[in-house]
């Protein structure tokens, strides 16, 4: 069973976390198109553009929900 308080003010996020992950995701981003480019070729295909959004966005959520 949670136990919850009720009394108290809720937790101020802060912007810095929310930067982070998007910081981290967009560094993220370039590293998985400079990987796929050298990996196949110059410029990466859709496939391999789509599934680095995918993952990026997943690591950038991740580091903003961690950071909190």
């Amino acid at each position: 069973m949670a136990i919850t308080i009720r009394d108290t003010a809720p937790r101020k996020r802060n912007i810095a976390s929310l930067v982070g992950g998007y910081v981290i995701a967009a560094g993220c981003f370039v590293l998985w198109v400079l990987c796929a480019s050298q990996l196949t070729q110059w410029p990466p295909g859709v496939a391999s553009i789509a599934s680095g959004a995918v993952v990026t966005t997943a690591v950038g959520v991740w580091i903003r929900l961690a950071d909190l």
